[in-house]
């Protein structure tokens, strides 16, 4: 009976070492952000001048403690907010962490640094990292051939988001500034598709110069919130900004 159970730990072992070995425990992460911008225009004659979705791109670069999350370089992913066409049009671009900056995240002790720029000034935010109260379910999907498990929430918002993240990357990673559960998040929904993020490509291998901490001048929350007020106006109920312009 001794030699059974022995054999048995052993069995156990194995296998939560081969388990182990099969994880992604530092890559990049690349997310497709969708926004719905009709739901920003109550004016029915505005929605017709405006696509109904706004897409983005974004890199998010990991190991085991630290995350960074960025947009991804303009070469790469053309910003739709200068897009060109002919005849007055309105075009509108969403802000959100990492647009204009880098979004650093040291998961280990619990600290948090984004840096902004705004009006070509570069600030250098310091704050601590904030775990969603997360729902874990047992449902089950598929993200890019991962098994992923779903989760929820809401923010203090009161935003409603539904998570779907795969325990095949151990890193409680996601986008912005989304993350704190079991596994990578490669989709969320905010808003009942209000904001939705999605993976489109993982890669197994980061450089460790993408995971090095941001810089710039350093502002209090409150402060840089109280500037992107007075050069975009105030948030929407995501705490979101949103610029406008006629092209």
């Amino acid at each position: 009976m001794k030699y059974l159970f022995l054999l048995c730990a052993a069995a156990a072992t194995a296998v939560a070492h081969a388990q182990s070995s099969l994880q992604i425990h530092r890559g990049s992460i690349h997310y497709e952000r969708k926004v719905d911008v009709h739901r920003h225009l109550p004016d029915p004659q505005m929605r017709a001048t405006v696509p109904q979705f706004q897409t983005a791109a974004y890199d998010l670069s990991f190991n085991d403690s630290i995350s960074v999350y960025r947009a991804t370089p303009k070469d790469e992913a053309p910003d739709p907010f200068e897009a060109s066409g002919g005849g007055n049009r309105i075009i509108m671009r969403f802000g959100g962490p990492g647009d204009d900056g880098i979004l650093y995240e040291n998961h280990a002790s619990g600290r948090l640094l984004e840096e902004a720029t705004l009006e070509e000034k570069k600030y250098l935010i310091s704050d601590s990292v904030r775990d969603l109260p997360w729902k874990l379910s047992e449902e089950m999907g598929s993200v890019l051939g991962h098994a992923c498990k779903k989760a929820t929430a809401t923010n203090i918002r009161g935003t409603k988001l539904v998570a779907w993240y795969s325990e095949d990357i151990a890193a409680p990673v996601g986008p912005e500034k989304f993350g704190g559960l079991p596994g990578a998040i490669l989709r969320l929904d905010a808003d009942s598709g209000g904001i939705v993020f999605t993976a489109t490509r993982i890669e197994p291998s980061v450089q460790e110069k993408d995971l090095r901490a941001p810089g710039g001048r350093p502002i209090t929350r409150a402060d840089y919130e109280k500037l992107l007020d007075k050069v975009m106006g105030p948030a929407d109920a995501q705490g979101r900004r949103m610029m406008q312009r006629m092209n």
